[in-house]
């Protein structure tokens, strides 16, 4: 089920980095930006993900204005569905990884929650790939950027 979040305002060409908290584990959070005026435009980064020591989570954002004026703007999101694999990086550590459906799942929303207290993760925004016996495969670049080696699952659904 989806959820919005506060109203906030980013003067022009301003940049912003949030942090938003779960007293647990929330399951994995796609989380973006909503805007509530038309024309105006704001970006904003995957959000990375950190495991805190007493079990809560919390995912950072980094939000840009990117319009001539303020802009009046809500944090949007939805938990996800599946769960897949274990893995550990250690601190300052980079790793490509591909997952591999044996057809076209639908549009997959691919992400990576931190399982070790006081680690962050972050990841590239995955990119996919249609091979030739029908397999769909898609790309996922995970970097911690934490102090600390750190576990961590993919997690996802297909939203389409």
């Amino acid at each position: 089920m989806s959820w919005t979040w506060g109203t906030n305002t980013l003067g022009a060409g301003q940049s912003q980095r949030w942090w938003l908290w779960w007293p647990g584990d929330p399951g994995f959070e796609v989380i973006g930006v909503e805007t509530t005026q038309p024309g105006a435009e704001i970006d904003w980064t995957s959000p990375g993900m950190q495991r805190n020591g007493d079990g809560s989570t919390t995912y950072f954002l980094t939000i840009a204005n990117r319009g001539q004026a303020p802009v009046e703007y809500h944090f949007r999101g939805i938990a996800m569905g599946w769960t897949w694999g274990t893995n550990t990086l250690a601190a300052g550590q980079t790793q490509r990884w591909w997952l591999w459906w044996p057809s076209y799942p639908g549009v997959e929303v691919i992400g990576v929650q931190a399982v070790t207290p006081g680690a962050e993760i972050r990841y590239e925004v995955p990119g996919v790939q249609m091979n030739q016996d029908g397999s769909t495969t898609y790309f996922v670049t995970v970097t911690n950027v934490g102090p600390v080696a750190a576990q961590y699952h993919f997690r996802g659904a297909a939203i389409c």
